[in-house]
């Protein structure tokens, strides 16, 4: 195991836990939260849980962009201030956030800095395609308590070890303390697009991004979920697969608890990056 995945780990959870306390608690004070969660979900007392956990991910990020100056969190970072203004607009807004078409335009302002990392327009626009399809994913599997951190601990951790990884790593376990179910604190669109760009543009810059399919599983299903609705919905007037998407609300509305849901999507997520450690260091 690598020395610099492993120091960097330790320090990143003692270091998060102090930033996540304090965007707790700045959160609370500011009001940093959409004070309104739309009728039909069930949970909502966590119109009042604040979104500012995005902001810690976003100082961890940028200390560590500092530190090794990894072009994926220059990404992470630039797709991680689009979710924070999509935050920004809910607490101003009693819970509407901004509307897909703007943030699909700041992603593909984004996605331009692939040029400097040496890429043609084709290979631009397909990485601007690999960035939507990611920051989606993760932003879909962003909405039961400790989900979307959970389902990411067995990613980074089967990820090329190096002190970057082990840093966002260690950061997910400390913001866990926080995330777990009953939350306490939320990433919002800014944590969840963080996470979904550094992914995106680490395996673009590998040439890897088709592991991403097992990689973001998880998100996979969940994005999935929503088309299939949306077009059976279309297509029969007016019925529905599951009782709500994406996928962990249809087995909300059935009763199953946040912890339960965690387990079963961090338990599929766990196989699949298994599956891709056996991909990359099998002996073929």
């Amino acid at each position: 195991m690598s020395s610099d995945f492993v120091l960097f780990f330790g320090f990143s959870v003692i270091l998060g836990y102090f930033v996540f306390w304090s965007c707790l608690h700045l959160g609370l004070r500011w009001g940093f939260y959409p004070k309104r969660i739309r009728e039909f979900y069930d949970d909502q007392w966590k119109a009042h849980v604040p979104l500012s956990g995005g902001l810690g991910f976003l100082l961890i990020g940028l200390l560590l962009y500092l530190r090794f100056r990894h072009p994926a969190l220059l990404i992470a970072l630039l797709s991680g201030l689009v979710g924070l203004a999509d935050d920004v607009t809910k607490t101003l807004r009693q819970g509407h956030g901004m509307k897909a078409r703007y943030k699909i335009l700041l992603l593909v302002l984004v996605s331009l800095c692939f040029f400097s990392f040496g890429y043609g327009a084709t290979r631009v626009a397909w990485s601007f395609i690999v960035l939507l399809a990611t920051t989606s994913a993760t932003n879909f599997t962003d909405g039961a308590d400790g989900l979307l951190g959970s389902v990411l601990v067995p990613v980074f951790l089967v990820l090329p070890q190096s002190g970057v990884t082990g840093a966002l790593l260690g950061s997910l376990i400390s913001y866990l303390f926080f995330n777990a179910s009953p939350a306490r604190l939320f990433m919002g669109d800014t944590g969840s697009l963080f996470f979904g760009g550094f992914l995106a543009s680490f395996m673009l810059l590998r040439g890897e991004e088709w592991w991403l399919i097992l990689l973001c599983l998880i998100g996979v299903i969940e994005v999935a979920s929503v088309v299939m609705q949306v077009i059976y919905f279309r297509l029969t007037g007016g019925k529905r697969i599951f009782r709500m998407t994406p996928i962990h609300h249809h087995f909300q509305k059935l009763g199953w608890s946040d912890p339960r849901i965690v387990t079963l999507f961090t338990g599929m997520q766990a196989v699949a990056c298994t599956l891709c450690w056996v991909g990359w260091n099998w002996p073929w």
